[in-house]
């Protein structure tokens, strides 16, 4: 036996590209490890993510590739020249397999070619319950249930895809465009005699679409019609919300509040627990004896903030920041929830809608609010303008909606927009309370 032998390539060699991929690549990744095929490598592609891509993606790859400048066909072919695989596969890494039989069907009809002519395999891509409507109809209507070859027809997409390394050889992804680099190579390939495989039987849950534009209108009334005769598109939250590494904060400045004989800081914290989705509450507190009481109570207080950060000039969005980089030095998160101790009532599920909201509506916070129909004005320095109808007194007219937030009493977030200062400032989503009792807050700043 020649102990000095090269180890065998590999079947298959998986080439992921990711930038800020954070929020999906645990998903797509730990979907690949299922997979009925184990003999494969995974190669990760990464356009400088300064979030935690890299560091989730270690546990899974067998190697990672930092590439400074970005074009996808240089990324691919990148990622395709360290690895050694027989037949390449690419996925997005923010797509999730559906199944264990994702790779198999993705392979299979390159096996089973026997003509030579077939150059690539692209399977099936669905939306999720966050794909907004104009991506739900162009996946659904792109990647339909039948499978075809492709003789004339050039449409190739690298979110899901496969072709031999021999393939490869032949035709390398174009290194200098900023786009479409699949559909130029599936151009290429079909000009030179060969063929393309589309297959529905190797999927992948996306949430991107395919193509921008068009009106939202009639993308819905075509979703539905589709949605009607196909069923609903999967939920994203049912697919990994036990997977999600889901914490609470509650953000306190010096002693706790009272109500009507209670300590709001032991009331919140139990209403937190009742909430099962949420694995651990913490206490940001720069006092110590808040802490204790915290600690006394099932919540963890592992450090006191600096008094700095009580300073009247110093806002929310700093104190949860400096809160999560502390609780990120001991374990991972995912999404956060936040609740401030001095909203004496909230209402049954409130936490548990919140979580579901941010991941199923594809928001990047969600929020409590009340919805305020009265009148409304802003009185600026130089005069006073009306935000929303100024025609809302008449009983005629429906009036807008104006949501009043009410952040406290329950947001939900994920970590990244706590570490950049972003938590209010991207994707916003609201979910509506009845205003009494719930909007009702306790000022505790006579306390602090």
């Amino acid at each position: 036996m020649n102990i000095n032998a090269e180890p065998s390539p590999p079947l298959v060699s998986i080439i992921i590209r990711t930038k800020n991929e954070e929020r999906w690549i645990d998903h797509c990744l730990s979907a690949v490890a299922t997979q009925s095929i184990k003999d494969y490598e995974i190669i990760l592609v990464d356009n400088n993510s300064d979030d935690n891509s890299v560091k989730i993606a270690k546990k899974y790859t067998d190697k990672i590739i930092n590439v400074a400048q970005f074009y996808p066909g240089k990324a691919i072919n990148e990622g395709i020249r360290a690895s050694s695989g027989k037949f390449v596969v690419i996925i997005s890494g923010h797509c999730i397999p559906k199944n264990n039989m994702w790779l198999q069907k993705l392979i299979e009809p390159l096996e089973n070619d026997q003509t030579g002519l077939l150059a690539g395999v692209y399977g099936r891509q669905e939306p999720l319950s966050s794909t907004s409507a104009l991506d739900r109809r162009d996946l659904t209507v792109v990647f339909g249930l039948d499978e075809r070859t492709q003789r004339k027809d050039s449409f190739f997409h690298n979110a899901n895809s496969a072709l031999t390394r021999d393939m490869w050889k032949k035709f390398p992804f174009d290194e200098t465009i900023t786009n479409i680099e699949d559909r130029l190579w599936g151009s290429e390939v079909i000009k030179n005699g060969y063929h393309i495989f589309y297959t529905p039987h190797a999927c992948v849950y996306h949430h991107h679409g395919i193509n921008h534009g068009g009106k939202v209108d009639r993308a819905k009334k075509i979703v539905n019609i589709i949605e009607n005769l196909e069923g609903v598109p999967a939920s994203l939250s049912k697919l990994i919300i036990n997977k999600l590494n889901i914490i609470s904060i509650v953000p306190i400045k010096g002693l706790p509040t009272t109500f009507e004989g209670k300590n709001l800081l032991v009331e919140s914290i139990k209403y937190l627990k009742s909430c099962n989705l949420i694995s651990e509450i913490y206490v940001s507190t720069d006092n110590e004896d808040t802490a204790k009481v915290a600690r006394d109570n099932g919540a963890l207080a592992p450090f006191i903030r600096p008094i700095e950060l009580s300073a009247e000039n110093v806002s929310l969005p700093d104190v949860l920041k400096y809160t999560i980089e502390e609780i990120e030095k001991i374990r991972n998160v995912d999404l956060v929830v936040i609740a401030e101790e001095n909203y004496p009532f909230r209402p049954t599920g409130l936490l548990t809608k919140l979580i579901n909201n941010i991941i199923d509506g594809g928001y990047d916070t969600v929020c409590a609010s009340v919805i305020e129909q009265r009148s409304i004005w802003l009185d600026s320095k130089d005069q006073i303008n009306a935000i929303g109808d100024t025609k809302m007194m008449s009983r005629s007219i429906k009036p807008e909606k104006i949501h009043i937030n009410l952040f406290g009493l329950g947001a939900v977030t994920y970590v990244d927009n706590i570490r950049k200062n972003t938590i209010l400032t991207n994707n916003i989503g609201l979910s509506p309370v009845p205003k009494y009792p719930y909007s009702f807050q306790i000022d505790n700043r006579d306390q602090s």
